[in-house]
């Protein structure tokens, strides 16, 4: 807890960690190791600072946490924390309750602001993203200034210059130099075109990190696949592709990577330059106009555009309430589709909701989101509460709508559900959230051929969209078409990462009309990832690749973890003898 007292001071740092009475000395050598965690930085001295404040930690507590930071994403079970902290000590559980109960209160826990999550009757996990920063960057961090390289952009289509937008990002970031951050000027790294004059520069001026990007194909769409990379040890940090297009600007991509790039960064004061010029407000509403567009074509590279460019208009419109809505949109579908991980994705939604309602607690689309995050909480009276305000003010709003589809199709209600999901196509025909519900919702009653004539009926980019087009070739095994749903997928280009609702549906597929050795061996590596983003969407694949009891394994682990993931899937078809068999758990 923090009190008055504990105002941030100087403190002159040991060179060797201090022991910790009652806990074992390998549970604190980590300590030559700093870790950041949202707002939080634990530091090599052990001092626990939020926003620069400093909160005191007693011994236990610090050994747990360092602990969950330790394995963060993973279970530490009970017996394993017990040992280490307690030195193998005969111990009562409720000591270790008590503990992560205090450390809750420390990280300021929420209804919202989940930190450490309890797997019941095993131990904890930590599922906040935890940055580790080794001796080696630290002789480099240390220090208040970080540096950054930014090399032009390999691109060959001619829709943006890359030497004017290189030249446009060294000028803005360099406006963060109050903040401790430093850009090498574009006369050292404007000649740097090759991978090998790259890391000769890297090598003789040493830069914390470096920024660089190359065209490719995403989603058969020509895109930018930008890279924020840690210079030491080459590790990226962040990489995102952001649609080309004739209408994008140098200055919608400054707005997208400012703030991505300003968040790996740890250690920067909060002040930018005063002398640096603000966006004006016609650029800044023409940037959310532009969000606004890409968040509706619904593909996981312009839902990641849209959030870039609805955090660029933060600076400039902080008090805007739709924007903060437009914000939890984006967090909400990208976790629903499985770019990001589904609880800190909540998490995050949870927060632009919390920021909504205050300014406007009326707001009709604010309180649907949050119905929905009460929802999947099983939080059932709230969210029905929050549906009653929101569709009483607003029932002809298509969104409100929409989300509470969402909502009820959680809760199993899946005929209700898909009412409320062509309520809102008809009061905005075309978007393709409601369309790809509309089709799940069907497929999950067991109307196969109602959902592939979802898209049988629309026109334009509906027709060729790679969420649809993949989720209707999930739907055409299940019919016996699959040379027709390979077809599909061969159209698709779902990237290079095991990871989101392309990825899979694409994997499912080709394991259903082929089942390659190759394709198996990417399951096995998917399953073996223990912060997969999607626990409940691999069920279609394990059961396809490697049956009944590999997969109700891995659907009895969700449902005994109370995964919100589970919600989402429980309906599928293609898992229901699992849903079957345990289903009192997963609904519970």
């Amino acid at each position: 807890m923090t009190t008055p007292s504990n105002e941030p001071r100087a403190i002159k740092p040991f060179l060797t960690p201090l022991p910790i009475k009652g806990v074992r000395k390998e549970v604190v050598s980590h300590f030559k190791v700093q870790y950041t965690f949202g707002d939080f930085i634990l530091n090599s001295t052990r001092v626990l600072f939020h926003k620069e404040k400093q909160i005191s930690v007693s011994p236990k507590e610090l050994g747990v946490l360092i602990l969950l930071l330790e394995s963060a994403g993973e279970l530490v079970t009970k017996d394993r924390i017990i040992d280490e902290v307690w030195s193998g000590a005969n111990v009562a559980e409720e000591s270790l309750t008590r503990c992560i109960y205090v450390l809750r209160r420390i990280l300021q826990e929420g209804k919202h602001n989940r930190y450490i999550d309890t797997v019941y009757g095993k131990g904890y996990r930590f599922s906040l993203p935890v940055t580790r920063i080794t001796p080696a960057e630290r002789l480099v961090t240390a220090a208040v200034n970080r540096t950054v390289a930014i090399f032009p952009f390999t691109m060959g289509n001619g829709y943006l210059d890359a030497l004017s937008l290189h030249d446009a990002l060294v000028d803005d970031m360099s406006d963060y130099a109050s903040c401790g951050l430093h850009i090498l000027p574009s006369s050292l790294t404007m000649n740097c075109r090759t991978v090998e004059s790259m890391l000769a520069l890297i090598e003789k001026i040493r830069p914390d990190y470096y920024l660089a990007g190359h065209e490719l194909i995403l989603a058969n769409q020509p895109s930018l696949r930008i890279e924020f990379i840690r210079a030491h040890d080459h590790y990226v940090l962040h990489r995102e592709g952001i649609t080309l297009t004739t209408a994008l600007t140098h200055g919608c991509i400054k707005n997208q990577l400012n703030p991505l790039i300003l968040k790996y960064i740890p250690g920067l004061k909060a002040e930018r330059s005063q002398t640096a010029t603000p966006e004006c407000k016609p650029n800044a509403a023409a940037c959310l106009q532009e969000g606004r567009n890409a968040f509706l074509e619904y593909t996981p590279e312009s839902l990641t555009k849209a959030l870039g460019l609805f955090q660029g208009c933060l600076q400039q419109m902080p008090d805007d309430a739709d924007l903060y809505c437009h914000l939890a949109e984006c967090y909400f579908a990208l976790g629903k589709m499985g770019m990001m991980g589904l609880e800190p994705a909540m998490k995050a939604c949870g927060n632009m909701v919390d920021q909504v309602l205050a300014r406007q607690p009326e707001h009709p689309l604010a309180l649907a989101m949050g119905g929905v995050l009460h929802g999947l909480n099983a939080e059932f009276s709230q969210a029905a509460e929050l549906f009653r305000q929101a569709l009483t003010t607003a029932k002809e709003n298509p969104l409100v709508n929409y989300y509470y589809a969402v909502h009820l199709f959680i809760v199993g209600e899946v005929a209700r559900a898909l009412h409320f999901a062509r309520l809102a196509d008809q009061l905005q025909p075309g978007m393709i959230a409601s369309l790809a519900l509309i089709l799940w919702l069907e497929y999950c009653q067991g109307n196969a051929s109602a959902a592939l004539k979802v898209t049988d009926r629309q026109s334009g980019a509906a027709v060729e969209h790679p969420v649809l087009m993949s989720m209707n070739a999930v739907i055409l095994c299940g019919e016996g078409r699959p040379s027709c749903a390979l077809k599909l997928v061969d159209r698709l280009q779902p990237g290079d990462k095991p990871e989101g609702i392309i990825y899979l549906n694409t994997l499912y597929t080709r394991l259903f009309a082929q089942s390659t050795v190759v394709d198996a061996d990417r399951v096995a590596q998917i399953i073996e990832q223990s912060a997969h983003k999607m626990h409940s969407a691999l069920l279609p694949v394990i059961l396809q690749c490697h049956g009944l009891n590999e997969a109700k394994k891995w659907y009895d682990h969700l449902a005994n973890s109370s995964s919100p993931c589970l919600r989402f899937w429980r309906h599928d078809p293609r898992v229901k003898s699992l849903n079957t068999a345990t289903g009192a758990v997963a609904t519970s």
